[in-house]
């Protein structure tokens, strides 16, 4: 998942990402509907063409999670 992730750091291919979110390993299913992303949405549009900082990434129960500080 890294391979996905980090790329949110990048404001030259973060909104293309945000919006192929489907597309995303695992999106789909981690994600069932529209709304389960509005607070990514919400703090990724923040602060526009600026770099986020992921604060951590780990494995829980089987399934990646991060943390990213925006602004």
């Amino acid at each position: 998942m890294p391979g996905w992730a980090m790329p949110l750091q990048d404001p030259a291919t973060r909104e293309q990402l945000l919006a192929k979110w489907r597309e995303a390993p695992g999106g789909a299913a981690s994600h069932p509907r529209e709304e389960h992303l509005i607070p990514l949405m919400v703090a990724a549009g923040s602060s526009p063409g600026r770099s986020r900082i992921r604060s951590f990434g780990e494995t829980i129960g089987g399934k990646q999670f991060s943390g990213f500080q925006f602004g």
